[in-house]
């Protein structure tokens, strides 16, 4: 592979771990908003920007992070009687 395609293949990877971080944490904290009846759309989006700032300062104290593989849909075996 010729150097671009390993960098954009390293972006990807980057991107998708931004990404999943931020999911994880934002849900995370929206579980223990809902418990404790702080729940609001303002609350919502300030979790967000911050999930997504730390997720960012994460990616990059990692040293490598995994290529991204192409993920064909799941094939589903007939179900029979």
């Amino acid at each position: 592979m010729n150097r671009k395609k390993l960098k954009a293949i390293k972006e990807a990877s980057k991107k998708a771990a931004i990404q999943e971080i931020t999911k994880t944490v934002v849900d995370g904290l929206n579980v223990i908003t809902a418990e404790l009846g702080q729940d609001s759309k303002k609350l919502r989006k300030e979790i967000e920007k911050r999930a997504a700032q730390l997720a960012k300062k994460l990616v990059k104290k990692l040293k490598s992070v995994k290529p991204v593989k192409e993920i064909a849909p799941e094939e589903t075996a007939p179900v029979t009687s």
